[in-house]
């Protein structure tokens, strides 16, 4: 379900989902369907309810899930055929999102390898660059809401780098700390070879 506080989980769930019943739903007709003429609704009718609502049925045998029409087979055509020039958000702002979450509920492993192979292919040839890249970002347009939030991650983080990077005249220094240890040892090393060579003498004399 969705995680606390989180705006797109939310609204990702708010997609609208087609379900058969598998058994009738009485009093509820019009509130299933708006188009319902009855005051129940009949068993194996189709409708569509938000997806927050379709576990709990599916759970309890009530419904029966059918793929979305944001991941009709026309649509995996499209994405992989050219993935980087498909606009996600036209099918669905939430794309990945509620991918994963249709996935999970459903156990669909096919689904499941469409979603990776495209989120994959999309990274290597559309974010990353982009994400590197400090020129204004002209493909936005493009982009599910999960791929504008890493987008925009990418960017700030490199921004941040450069600003760090370029922003101090300040030289990278030794600690006084590491300076002394070095010193320490040095000295230490030193009188070490100062000793040996004494009793190197000292031994040759006798």
């Amino acid at each position: 379900m969705s995680r606390y506080f989180d705006i797109d989980s939310f609204l990702a769930e708010q997609t609208r989902v087609p379900v058969v019943f598998n058994s009738g739903c009485t009093g509820l007709g019009k509130e299933m369907d708006k188009m319902c003429q009855t005051r129940d609704l009949p068993m194996g009718e189709e409708v569509e309810l938000p997806f927050w609502l379709v576990p709990k049925l599916f759970e309890q045998n009530m419904v029966g899930p059918k793929m979305p029409d944001c991941f009709d087979e026309r649509v995996w055509q499209v994405v992989e055929a050219e993935p980087k020039n498909v606009p996600l958000r036209d099918f669905n702002p939430h794309f990945f999102e509620f991918g994963a979450r249709f996935t999970e509920l459903l156990r669909d492993e096919e689904l499941h390898e469409q979603l990776e192979k495209a989120f994959t292919a999309r990274y290597s040839k559309l974010l990353v660059g982009a994400a590197l890249s400090t020129s204004e970002f002209k493909d936005r347009h493009l982009l599910s809401r999960e791929e504008e939030k890493l987008l925009d991650a990418g960017r700030d983080s490199m921004k941040a780098f450069h600003d760090w990077k370029y922003s101090t005249t300040e030289k990278l220094t030794v600690a006084h700390t590491v300076k002394a240890n070095k010193k320490r040892r040095a000295g230490g090393a030193y009188g070490s070879n100062q000793r040996r060579a004494m009793g190197d003498n000292l031994t040759n004399r006798v």
